[in-house]
């Protein structure tokens, strides 16, 4: 096994790197803008809360917002922003989260790489590309192999500090006397391994004179902007003549003058803080300052542009729990009209997050009743864990089918332990899906349930307050209008008369149930349509010689199989 390899498997076989991986390549592979691409993306992103503060601040940039009204929702941004855009800008920040999380000095290597990712992509919205947030991902990479070794081999890692700082080598040098291979060969590796787009690795190794895209020679400049402004020695060279260099170097394919970029270094120092800030990592505010005073000192200007750095973490960007839900049921409202060019599946995973963030649950499943009626099953959900989940949501819609079939018969939302105590039946169900508390909202259209929405959490505290469980039944209801909106539902008779044969007046014996066993499909759906658009049930029984009761139960089940093929969509 080659160096690098041997690495790359001792890292791999490490305690905490699987569950990154695992994230990172679930990112990668959601490349569509489908349904369940967008579910299983959507699903990373709320994890964390900085990823889902920036896919929000993406959608509503200049380079994305299409309208004047602001994108609240992380699944309303996603469809706005696409699956592509969103991976790349979730893979980066994933790198974000698992490293900052460690040491010190650990925590300085991934601002420097933040500090390039956010140099590419300003450099690329000036350049006016059409991907800022691929660039992104590229500069974020750009040093993954020194990120790596600094996490995970430390003592290797302090060596070649050392061969540097002497002066015995450049950054290159000394790591291929250390580890037998460079920062850039075990990069290349790792970025195969989680399947990164072929982008970022020519980007790891593109240079000014070497680079084969637009992309890629971005991202070289970015890492040398943040090299020659950000790592190096005090007193040593001449940063202002340095920067002139990388700026004339990089000029005959970007044709970016002085100007250009102090606008990204400035730009860029404002987006790092504030991803610091919203993930509530303290940057102290002197070394913000000194970086700072290094990129003035490189320009040769006296100020920079830049935001207030001294905020509490998540002091700007948090938002009060109840205008976080106001703001979320008024995006959901506004894609209740069919007329908002919304489909109904993505009402659905609207309503979900509005429950996952306005709520304290960790797991959110939309439920829908299976054609014939007789069971319920999870179609989509969000929150962690919620995979295993959906595959044991599938109950027998029958007083026997527990606790949550029973809030659907009664037609009542149910919260335990809110509402009452759990009894035995409850506790069994909270001890199989490993839950404290769990709620059960009915969606009801027209008197008839088509399914429900099931939130449920782990811990037994905090308890929903009343302003939550109102939030909860405000989404439900929304959901039903929209549902109503999109499908015009007669409404359902109570009783079900049984199925007999039928004589219209002086004429032959109507169909009888032979016949109506072998009607096609496409005649049942065409005497539903007409019940649907409004002719009276006894008017279409009496011309098609098909009792009211078979009409009202084939009414029902393509009622239930539209919302179901909804739901899945």
């Amino acid at each position: 096994m080659s160096p690098v390899r041997e690495r790359l498997a001792r890292i791999l076989g490490g305690r905490d790197f699987p569950a990154l991986s695992q994230q990172i390549a679930a990112t990668i592979t959601a490349l569509d803008d489908d349904a369940s691409s967008m579910q299983r993306l959507a699903n990373v992103v709320l994890r964390e809360y900085s990823l889902t503060l920036s896919v929000v601040r993406t959608a509503n940039s200049a380079h994305y917002r299409r309208t004047d009204r602001p994108v609240q929702s992380v699944t309303r941004a996603m469809v706005l922003l696409g699956a592509r855009t969103v991976r790349q800008l979730a893979s980066s920040l994933l790198l974000f989260e698992n490293y900052r999380k460690h040491s010190a000095g650990l925590k300085e290597l991934i601002l420097l790489s933040l500090l390039t990712a956010n140099h590419a992509r300003e450099v690329a919205v000036k350049l006016g590309l059409p991907d800022p947030e691929e660039v992104h991902l590229c500069g974020m990479c750009r040093n993954l192999g020194e990120v790596l070794v600094a996490c995970h081999f430390p003592v290797d890692y302090a060596r070649i500090l050392t061969l540097v700082r002497d002066h015995q080598h450049h950054d290159a040098g000394a790591a291929l006397a250390v580890l037998g291979f460079r920062y850039e060969d075990l990069g290349e590796e790792m970025c195969r391994h989680w399947g990164m787009p072929d982008t970022v690795l020519q980007g790891m190794r593109a240079r000014a004179t070497r680079a084969t895209t637009q992309g890629s020679a971005v991202t070289a400049f970015a890492h040398e902007l943040t090299t020659v402004i950000y790592r190096r020695d005090a007193g040593v060279g001449n940063a202002r003549k340095d920067l002139d260099l990388v700026i004339s170097r990089h000029a005959p394919r970007l044709r970016l003058n002085r100007t250009h970029v102090a606008e990204v270094i400035a730009r860029a120092l404002d987006e790092t803080h504030e991803l610091f800030v919203t993930a509530g990592v303290r940057v102290d505010e002197l070394r913000m300052q000194q970086l700072s005073t290094a990129a003035r000192s490189a320009l040769g200007v006296t100020s920079l542009e830049h935001g207030a750095w001294d905020a509490e973490p998540g002091s700007t960007t948090t938002l009060a729990t109840e205008e976080l839900r106001e703001r979320l049921r008024l995006e959901l409202e506004s894609k209740v009209d069919p007329a908002s060019g919304c489909e109904l599946g993505q009402v659905l995973l609207l309503a979900l997050e509005g429950a996952l963030r306005g709520a304290p649950f960790d797991r959110v499943v939309a439920c829908v009743l299976s054609p014939d009626r007789s069971r319920l099953r999870a179609r989509s959900g969000l929150g962690v864990g919620v995979e295993s989940l959906l595959a044991q949501f599938d109950f027998p819609m029958t007083p026997e089918g527990g606790p949550v079939t029973a809030a659907l018969l009664h037609e009542r939302a149910l919260y335990l332990p809110v509402m009452r105590p759990m009894n035995a039946l409850e506790q069994r169900l909270a001890s199989k899906l490993g839950v404290a508390q769990f709620a059960v909202f009915p969606i009801i259209v027209n008197n008839q349930v088509v399914g429900c929405l099931y939130g449920d959490r782990t811990a037994r505290e905090p308890l929903p307050d009343g302003a939550a469980l109102a939030h909860l039944t405000a989404l439900t209801r929304l959901v039903v209008h929209a549902i109503s909106a999109r499908r015009t539902v007669p409404p359902v008779t109570s009783a079900v008369p049984m199925v007999t044969t039928r004589r219209t007046t002086g004429g032959p014996v109507g169909v009888t149930e032979r016949q109506v066993a072998t009607l096609e499909p496409e005649a049942k759906g065409a005497l539903v349509m007409r019940l649907l658009k409004g002719e009276a049930l006894d008017a279409v029984a009496s011309s098609s010689g098909v009792t009211e009761a078979q009409l009202d139960a084939w009414r029902s089940e393509f009622l239930a199989g539209a919302m179901a093929r909804l739901a899945g969509a």
